[in-house]
């Protein structure tokens, strides 16, 4: 009988102790089987929700700046765009170089208007025209005006048909290295100014709409100013390296001919007629300039620089004997 008593209180224990343990993996079974409806409920969410409604919800600057309502009045602080402030800094470049032009050519004022050098009065209200719209595209530019843009637009367009009718109607009269500058200079303004045409366009929400929020550097910011600033460093190497070379070039012919005229410059004349192409030019040219010291009538002195074939010696001729 105690025996019996012992098995059945073995029994007994044996089968407490199994009873917690298939509570404790009905307890570890049941959060799995009550997550698993969670996962189906997330999967059917993701697979609900198309790939498209996630692109719309979140849409890049470029689309969202193409739907937007046009207000004369303009509202909260802003911040300048990169591509903006690019074109602020190169207007005021700009602008430098043409006071700088404006007041080194009073005397003789000088300009190229569709492949024809004007001088004198024209050329100066031309000048003057051309400062004062600089000055009003860096002010729109940089207090967001709405003016700017219509007028940004054909400033540069103006600029660039202007550069390639002068490309057309270019003299083969110049010297070769300063041809090549100027056949340089022309394309890459022509180049350069359809490029920021083309990015004036895209900003256009810049200056039209009536709250303008921050935002990052654009694809497009970082194309307009990698290829303004490769072609400008292209340019500028190639337009040293070929003004260098024109510099000398003319240093050369101005010495050869001094030399050989030995002072007489009223019949250098007629050495200079034995020449032809930019050594004759350059030959005029210091008879001018030398005659003029000599306080020569300035209809004869004018008459020997009309006789030059290139634009550019001509000018430096007329430039010389008016001082």
């Amino acid at each position: 009988m105690a025996r019996k008593r012992g098995k059945a209180k073995h029994k007994s224990r044996v089968r407490k102790t199994k009873k917690p343990s298939s509570k404790r993996a009905k307890a570890k079974r049941k959060p799995a089987k009550a997550g698993k409806p969670k996962a189906k409920k997330k999967r059917l969410r993701i697979i609900s929700r198309p790939k498209v409604e996630e692109k719309i919800s979140k849409p890049p600057h470029e689309l969202v700046e193409e739907f937007y309502f046009p207000s004369p009045i303009h509202r909260g602080k802003y911040r300048v765009p990169t591509g903006i402030r690019f074109l602020i800094g190169y207007l005021s470049f700009l602008a430098l170089l043409y006071i700088i032009s404006f007041i080194y050519g009073v005397t003789f004022p000088t300009t190229i208007l569709f492949g024809k050098m004007v001088t004198g009065t024209r050329a100066l209200v031309i000048n003057s025209v051309l400062l004062a719209i600089v000055f009003l595209m860096i002010y729109g530019f940089w207090k967001r005006k709405s003016y700017s843009f219509d007028l940004s637009i054909v400033f540069f367009s103006f600029t660039a048909l202007n550069a390639f009718i002068s490309l057309m109607l270019f003299d083969a009269a110049e010297h070769p290295t300063f041809r090549n500058l100027l056949l340089l200079s022309f394309i890459s303004l022509v180049v350069m100014n359809i490029v920021i045409v083309w990015y004036i366009l895209h900003e256009k929400k810049y200056f039209y709409v009536e709250q303008f929020k921050e935002r990052p550097l654009h694809h497009r910011d970082k194309v307009f100013l990698y290829t303004i600033i490769t072609f400008w460093a292209v340019a500028l190497l190639i337009g040293g390296t070929l003004g260098v070379q024109f510099y000398k070039d003319t240093t050369r012919m101005i010495d050869q001919t001094v030399e050989e005229l030995k002072g007489d410059y009223y019949k250098g004349q007629l050495l200079c007629e034995m020449k032809y192409g930019p050594e004759k030019d350059v030959c005029l040219l210091v008879i001018a300039t030398a005659m003029s010291e000599y306080e020569r009538p300035e209809a004869e002195l004018i008459q020997i620089c009309d006789s030059i074939e290139s634009d550019f010696y001509q000018f430096t001729c007329k430039r010389s004997i008016s001082k």
